[in-house]
């Protein structure tokens, strides 16, 4: 089993332009997260050591929270941030699903040219997880790639207006 979840996309957009979606708050909020969710930026520090706080809302009305502290920012080539869970204050908390989820996750962003366009490689991988935190992650693989191939669809949506 896979101990590093990744996703490759190619956009057909300039990296410079895929990588102000990623990096400015009001651009992010109109693409990032799940189909039918809706994502609002609590706030926006994009250095290392900075970190994004955020509620995204379900198209049932339910509230989710999470928080990245970033660890690497390298423009317009490589964001990394170990995200997790939090709760409306920014306090990284467990996940709000009843399974054993890792309390911390490492995600990288890579954006490179393409042609024209932008190939952007997202990879996640469990920190300092469990045994069973582990097991979990790896049950999730299949459904970590539909939520981001939803994510990274309104992210095409967003960069072809």
């Amino acid at each position: 089993m896979a101990d590093t979840f990744e996703i490759t996309r190619v956009f057909a957009a300039p990296r410079a332009r895929v990588w102000q979606a990623w990096t400015e708050p009001d651009q992010m909020a109109q693409w990032f997260g799940p189909k039918g969710s809706r994502t609002h930026v609590l706030h926006f520090d994009l250095r290392p050591g900075g970190f994004l706080h955020t509620r995204m809302e379900g198209p049932d009305g339910s509230a989710m929270w999470g928080r990245n502290n970033y660890v690497e920012v390298d423009p317009p080539s490589r964001l990394v941030w170990v995200q997790g869970f939090s709760n409306a204050e920014g306090d990284i908390v467990p996940a709000p699903f009843p399974m054993p989820w890792p309390l911390h996750m490492r995600t990288t962003v890579d954006f490179a040219d393409e042609g024209e366009g932008t190939r952007v490689t997202l990879t996640w991988q469990p920190v300092d997880a469990t045994g069973e935190q582990w097991a979990s992650f790896r049950q999730m693989l299949e459904s970590m790639h539909g939520g981001w191939t939803g994510s990274f669809d309104q992210l095409d949506t967003f960069l072809a207006r």
